[in-house]
């Protein structure tokens, strides 16, 4: 909203007075001396307007509904992993550890995919860092049960500090602990398959935030909306006078 405001709507508001003074006590209300132009040219900058507009819109819409798969295939499968690990993890030591790393692979991911996690309301600053990982550290030890000296929250923190791919290295862990249950190779296999479905999610969510929308079209459609709005004011003054 503050990039709306200024400078792009306080460039077309002064435009818009300038506009007005010039014409009303320049000119004194003379039409020949008055500046504007035929709205017949800006009808017709209008349907580019919307052609270049739409496409960003579905284009941005297409990425969230993307998006939102991916999130909702992440909980789907923690769901079955935490269920079918209750039923297939013989031991039961790896088995609490395997609820928990589900649990911690959330937190993990939003932080992985959004600097900020869930906090948007924090700005950055000199200490912006050291904010994001006292929010992280906070939001693991809830997983954790404020147990800090939990060998996998240890690992996760670390991972998180030195900026390494925490979701990546959480599947690993999964992972190992499948490798070691002594359960059939079917049921193994199993779980081996929804953690291969949070890695995938994980692949997914990667491509869409590090692909973004081509810049060219994007700066063009921005330049073309400037110079739209602010010519809006010389199209419209002839029909709308000094509002």
């Amino acid at each position: 909203f503050q990039r709306l405001l200024f400078p792009d709507m306080f460039i077309t508001s002064l435009i818009a007075g300038g506009l007005t003074y010039y014409n009303e006590f320049v000119a004194l209300g003379d039409v020949a001396q008055q500046i504007s132009m035929n709205s017949q040219g800006i009808a017709a900058g209008t349907t580019a307007i919307a052609l270049l507009t739409g496409f960003r819109l579905n284009a941005s819409y297409g990425r969230y509904n993307e998006g939102r798969k991916m999130i909702g295939g992440v909980n789907t499968t923690s769901r079955d992993l935490a269920t079918n690990s209750l039923m297939w993890v013989s031991s039961e030591k790896e088995r609490d550890r395997m609820l928990l790393l589900i649990k911690a692979y959330s937190v993990a991911l939003t932080f992985y995919l959004n600097r900020k996690g869930n906090h948007n309301g924090m700005r950055c600053g000199p200490n912006f860092d050291e904010q994001v990982y006292a929010e992280y550290q906070a939001e693991m030890r809830d997983v954790f049960s404020n147990d800090d000296t939990n060998d996998d929250f240890v690992r996760v923190c670390i991972w998180f500090r030195n900026k390494d791919n925490v979701p990546l290295g959480i599947a690993s862990l999964m992972r190992g602990i499948i490798a070691r249950n002594d359960r059939q190779d079917a049921l193994n296999r199993e779980l081996e398959v929804q953690v291969q479905k949070l890695l995938a999610c994980l692949a997914g969510a990667e491509r869409i935030q590090k692909t973004p929308i081509p810049t060219c079209f994007t700066r063009h459609t921005s330049r073309l909306l400037f110079m739209w709005s602010n010519m809006m004011p010389f199209a419209i003054y002839p029909a709308c006078g000094p509002l």
